[in-house]
């Protein structure tokens, strides 16, 4: 068994109160067979809390050492027990929440805790290896070797608002899975710098006059610091409910120093950000400015430090509320003093937004990167025809801010001038046109969650209940179907068959809409507001999936969809969350047990082949029954292999062989092993994964099960029956002269059968040189096997008689003829046990009985 995978699942006690917790746990080797089970159902468990706090809302109260593992508490009034039947409760490692100091099982170590992240962006949690634990020690960046020995791999920290838990996946390697202990925790938050970073030179100047300025930051005097304006990140928060923007945001580098730059969150909506404070979909847009403390006089080194007398970027953290939630590896690189000199004027043909789509409400346009990075400031305005026909729908601007009511949904022809004071001190300014949405967008609602699996069958549907058919008119009239996209955060999930968008999903029928269906199944109309369901297809082509994940693990989990309905213009009218639950295929979605293969309550019986003199097996093909997709082809191509694992006669064991090899399992002519652990295992999809260079690599996920084979010989189930009239007894009698009778009669009224008959499921024959003779014939078999008393030839089976050891009597012989079979010396009222014995053309023997009495 996976012993490592065992004793991680095995963790035990851990305490969440007014401190933090670690948990650590004992290794045990029970034999994984009386445990699968349960730890299915961990992971059922686990699958299922982590979505209910991700999308539900809700956050653990309480954690609580219990027999076995331990109890997790859920604010909803929930709880999972985590736990290994018939294991105890681990050590426990607490982390003091006034002090810090670590305490193991009640003693203090003297080490204190952090919960923020080493330089290189690992976690400085503890963590157990080798036996021991490891802490990080601030002093010299790095984890150090504790005394303290430790019980396992597996265990659980408070981190803040969370808790995380450390518990190695079924390939035994280690993951995180992060819980919130409060409503309002952040429990993760991605976000991958790619204007933060060096290289990127943030423009600046001094300028070199006086200038009359109507934007927000006001009139500017020579010799002012003039800076552009950064370019905004994109950060993802879980649970996706989790208020950033109300949250203190500063960047900080490894010694804890604040960089002097402000950091502010608002929420992504697509191509615009409307007012509301929260994101439904997790997803916030960080910019950033400088503080006063950055003056013209020290910016080209306020981000600097010195390394061997040179220049060179401070790394930063992106930390929330004093918590570092990422690695070090935002970069606020200015240019030098030099750089700053050769800053030249805008060309008004270079200025553009962002996007020039504009929703209904108040919502913010942005400069587009080329434009904010050259310009200090800048303001909407509207002039010429523009300014009347602003007017009469009511369309205001302030700063970079526009405000449409309803009443000028789908305004056409409206150009706003976008004035800009660049980093030289120079005004430019110039007119963009803008498209004003034909609708105000709608709150954005979660559907009930989809669970798949991957398989041969590609799309999914989403129940969207009554969302699309109560729709405000306005939106129906508006949305233009083929605009509908579906994303998600989580780059793992599935992508697009041709794309850039590393966050895009592969679209149904001509890959330019969402198939939404009415309630019989038909097609539907947005305009109509009949659709009921909508119908997401994977990127499943060529036989292959294609997933954004650079790791095959990484598809499974549940993920966050959100399908966004537009109008004509590309601007958003919908969003729809699809909390979606994506497993691995388990064995009996593809295969059925195949009732007449011979099954009995799960265990499989077979026969070895008699064939040839080189004993063989192999496995039935009818033994599964390949189920069936919708459309009614299989669900694969064919059977599975097999592997087995058994015993052989010398008891040292046999581990997923691909064949059994009889010569191990036979002893003296007799098969000493009957029973086999058979795994069958088929390939049944390719996942086309992304590696960390971009490119795809081909992962194939296979299904498996195992089951136990009872293995027989080919006359295993041949045994003796005695008749006297017609009834079938189980002690065959002796006559005066030493004989059992052989079998006579045909079964009916006049004709009763009586003697010895050998039987083999349905049929029977005398036990006699008649029916058994010495040499093998076509013309008597027994079961489709021919018997003979002489030596064995192709597919005949040796018959011998003789009588255990402890019977009376001597020796026993076949009599010539029809008589049957005499027992020399046998006194009256003497008796004992016939023994026959089978021999197959492979020499595996077989022995059947009867009890003889004179």
């Amino acid at each position: 068994m996976n012993k490592k995978f065992l004793s991680a699942i095995l963790f035990g006690a851990l305490m969440v109160s007014s401190t933090g917790t670690f948990v650590s746990c004992k290794d045990y080797d029970d034999d994984i067979d009386n445990i699968n089970k349960e730890l299915t159902d961990i992971k059922s468990k686990l699958s299922d809390l982590e979505s209910k706090v991700t999308t539900g809302g809700a956050y653990v109260t309480k954690i609580e050492s219990v027999e076995g593992g331990l109890k997790v508490s859920v604010s909803d009034g929930t709880s999972y027990n985590l736990t290994i039947a018939g294991t105890p409760a681990g050590s426990t490692v607490v982390i003091d929440k006034t002090t810090g100091e670590i305490s193991i099982d009640g003693t203090p170590t003297g080490f204190f805790a952090t919960t923020g992240t080493t330089p290189q962006g690992e976690s400085t949690a503890p963590y157990v290896k080798d036996g021991f634990w490891y802490f990080y020690d601030d002093a010299t960046k790095a984890f150090v070797k504790s005394e303290y020995k430790a019980s396992g791999n597996a265990w659980a920290v408070q981190k803040g608002d969370s808790v995380v838990l450390h518990i190695p996946n079924e390939a035994g390697v280690m993951q995180e899975i992060t819980l919130p202990t409060s409503s309002s925790a952040l429990t993760a938050l991605n976000a991958t710098p790619s204007n933060w970073t060096s290289g990127k030179n943030i423009a600046w100047s001094k300028a070199g006059a006086d200038v009359t300025w109507a934007g927000k930051k006001g009139n500017v005097t020579a010799g002012q610091l003039l800076i552009g304006q950064l370019g905004s990140e994109t950060a993802t928060v879980t649970p996706a409910s989790y208020d950033l923007g109300a949250q203190e945001l500063t960047l900080v580098d490894i010694d804890g120093k604040t960089a002097p730059v402000t950091v502010t969150a608002t929420a992504a909506e697509g191509d615009y950000v409307t007012d509301r404070a929260a994101s439904p979909s997790g997803k916030w847009n960080l910019a950033i400015a400088m503080t006063d403390e950055v003056t013209a006089d020290n910016i080209a080194t306020a981000f600097t430090k010195k390394v061997n007398g040179v220049d060179k970027n401070v790394k930063y953290a992106l930390a929330v509320n004093g918590t570092v939630m990422t690695g070090y590896e935002y970069v606020i690189d200015t240019q030098t003093v030099n750089e700053s000199k050769t800053n030249t004027a805008y060309n008004k043909n270079q200025i553009g937004l962002a996007s020039a789509n504009v929703a209904l409400g108040t919502s913010t346009l942005s400069l587009n990167a080329a434009t904010a990075a050259q310009a200090y400031d800048s303001y909407l305005t509207f002039e010429g025809a523009s300014k009347s026909l602003a007017e009469a729908k009511g369309i205001t601007v302030d700063g970079m801010n526009i405000t449409v009511p309803a009443t000028a949904a789908a305004t056409s022809g409206l150009s706003v001038t976008v004035n800009i004071l660049d980093i030289t001190g120079k005004i430019a300014k110039k007119d963009i046109i803008l498209t004003i949405a034909g609708a105000s967008v709608s709150e954005t609602e979660t559907v009930a969650p989809v669970s798949i699996k991957i398989s041969t069958v590609n799309s999914f549907s989403v129940d969207l209940g009554t969302i699309f058919t109560n729709l405000d008119a306005n939106i129906a009239q508006n949305a233009d179907a083929t605009k509908t996209t579906v994303t998600t955060a989580d780059g793992n999930f599935f992508a697009l068959t041709s794309t850039t968008a590393a966050n895009g999903l592969f679209n149904v029928a001509d890959n330019g809409k969402i198939a939404f269906k009415k309630a019989d199944g038909g097609a539907a109309s947005i305009a109509a507001r009949n659709a009921t369901k909508a119908v997401i297809t994977l990127n499943y082509a060529s036989s292959k999936y294609t997933t954004a994940a650079k790791d095959l693990a990484n598809i499974y989990g549940t993920f966050n969809l959100t399908l966004t309905l537009k109008d004509a213009q590309g601007n958003e009218l919908k969003k729809v969350i699809v909390p979606v639950t994506v497993s691995k295929p388990e064995f009996d979605d593809y295969y059925t047990a195949n009732q007449y293969a011979g099954w009995n309550e799960g265990v499989l019986s077979s026969v070895i082949d008699n064939s040839t003199n080189a004993p063989a097996f192999t496995m039935p093909t009818n033994l599964y029954t390949i189920n069936k997709k919708a459309d009614g082809t299989g669900m694969t191509d064919a059977q599975p292999g097999y592997a087995y694992t058994y015993k052989k006669a010398d008891n040292s064991e046999v581990k997923e062989a691909v064949s059994i090899t009889f010569n191990d399992v036979v002893k003296n002519g007799f098969l000493k092993t009957t029973d086999y652990k058979v795994k069958a295992s088929k390939e049944v999809v390719t996942v086309n994964a992304l590696t960390d260079g971009g490119s795809a690599e081909d992962n194939t996920i296979s299904v498996s099960k195992e089951f136990t084979m009872k293995l027989a010989p080919a006359f295993n189930k041949a045994k003796l029956v005695y008749y006297t009239n017609g009834v079938a007894g189980t002690v065959a009698a002796v006559n005066a002269d030493g004989i059992i009778a052989a079998l006579t009669g045909d079964g009916t009224a006049n004709k009763p059968k009586n003697g010895l008959a050998l039987q083999y499921g349905d049929e029977e024959i005398a036990v006699s040189t008649t029916a058994i003779p010495t040499s093998e014939s076509d013309d008597h078999k027994l079961g489709g096997y021919k018997v003979t008393t002489g030596s064995a030839a192709t597919g005949a089976v040796v018959v011998e008689f003789a009588k255990s050891a402890e019977s009376a009597g001597g020796s026993v012989t076949l009599e010539t003829g029809d008589i049957g079979v005499k027992i020399i010396g046998l006194n009256a009222g003497q008796g004992g046990e016939l023994v026959v014995t089978f021999t197959d053309y492979a020499g595996i023997k077989t022995q059947a009985t009867i009890e003889y009495k004179k």
